[in-house]
């Protein structure tokens, strides 16, 4: 049995072709790129304003006040991520002239957003979760309900459980676009020293 593998060699001896990027394709790519954040940051804008105004109208007509106080954290959670996302997740102004700027500029806007989505939990996850424990715990023990303690704590957990799971999914789609983004960082700078 040889120690050699021809296939091995065959593939470890092929030249390399060097990976290149024209200007109008990282203009292609950058254009893309920017026309998905808008999109993205509109539709949180929309989902934002939805959130809002469901939480606010629950403020307004619920009557208990552990449920009326967890509505309005969810909405300042709400407010403090429409924040942090345009902070973080906007888009830059224009696309610049020029090859050299134009991948310093893709490349900053592609850091940007994989640095965004990067800290997730940080910025769109963590500021819902006080409000959302509150909401669900004065909606799980408000005395109305009649419910013996076992009932509620199973409410409690339940949707508890169901938000978890939703923040968790929420959070590892982020993380799978973060490696994304790391790729597309890696094919500029590779397609930059070419």
């Amino acid at each position: 049995m040889p120690d050699h593998d021809p296939f091995q060699s065959l593939w470890t001896q092929q030249t390399a072709e060097p990976f290149t990027m024209s200007m109008s394709e990282i203009h292609a790519r950058a254009s893309r790129f920017r026309s998905t954040i808008r999109t993205r940051n509109l539709t949180e804008y929309a989902a934002a304003a939805l959130v809002l105004g469901v939480f606010g109208w629950m403020a307004w007509l619920i009557p208990q006040p552990v449920v009326k106080a967890g509505a309005i954290l969810i909405m300042l959670g709400t407010a403090y991520v429409v924040h942090a996302l345009h902070r973080r997740g906007g888009t830059g102004k224009t696309l610049p002239d020029g090859m050299h700027p134009l991948a310093d500029y893709h490349r900053g806007e592609l850091v940007k957003q994989r640095d965004a989505l990067a800290s997730i939990w940080r910025w769109y996850l963590l500021p819902f979760v006080p409000g959302m424990l509150v909401f669900v715990g004065g909606v799980s023990f408000a005395p109305e309900t009649g419910l013996p303690l076992v009932a509620r704590l199973i409410q409690f957990g339940t949707a508890t459980g169901f938000a978890i799971a939703v923040f968790a999914s929420v959070y590892w789609l982020n993380m799978r676009g973060a490696k994304q983004l790391d790729a597309e960082i890696a094919a500029l700078d590779e397609a930059r020293r070419g």
